[in-house]
């Protein structure tokens, strides 16, 4: 019987599910928070990470991506371009729209951020069976789909469950 299911073996209720892994997510995120306290809010970390990984972006492009309104993310970007972390070029097809860039600042920033934090959820992580940190390897396929809303990539993290327990 494992976590995720009931003593009969059935599945528990999605509802169960959701509750507790969005406390375990609350909770971590506070964890993770505390290795490198920030001025800066989750969501101005979030779009400022997307830049990052996603090259130039127009604002309204970070919002979608984001999930948030484009005078939203018009805000956000005065105060991470105020605070020296983003800055705004020109885009090269369209001279009449802007792309936002990381600066070195703000590169730096996230790189400094991702080691703390990552050299403390690996130390956790190294302390976990590698059944578990397997088992983890493919929640986290999971979980980038449901943070992204991209349902197609449930499949393939189902696929791998179901190819898993045939093969163990």
């Amino acid at each position: 019987m494992t976590e995720a299911t009931n003593e009969s073996g059935e599945e528990r209720a999605p509802n169960v599910l959701a509750g507790r892994l969005r406390l375990s997510m609350i909770r971590l995120s506070r964890q993770l928070r505390r290795q490198d306290p920030s001025e800066l809010t989750i969501a101005q970390l979030s779009a400022l990470a997307t830049v990052m990984s996603s090259g130039p972006l127009g604002v309204g492009q970070l919002a979608e991506i984001e999930g948030l309104p484009s005078p939203a993310m018009t805000r956000l970007a005065d105060k991470l371009e105020e605070a020296g972390l983003l800055a705004r070029r020109v885009n090269p097809a369209d001279r009449r729209g802007v792309h936002l860039v990381p600066t070195a600042k703000g590169a730096a920033l996230l790189d400094r951020r991702a080691q703390a934090g990552n050299a403390w959820l690996a130390e956790r992580l190294g302390r976990l069976s590698k059944a578990d940190r397997l088992a983890l390897e493919r929640a986290v396929t999971v979980l980038e789909a449901l943070a992204t809303e991209r349902p197609d990539r449930y499949t393939s993290a189902t696929e791998d469950r179901q190819t898993t327990e045939v093969f163990s």
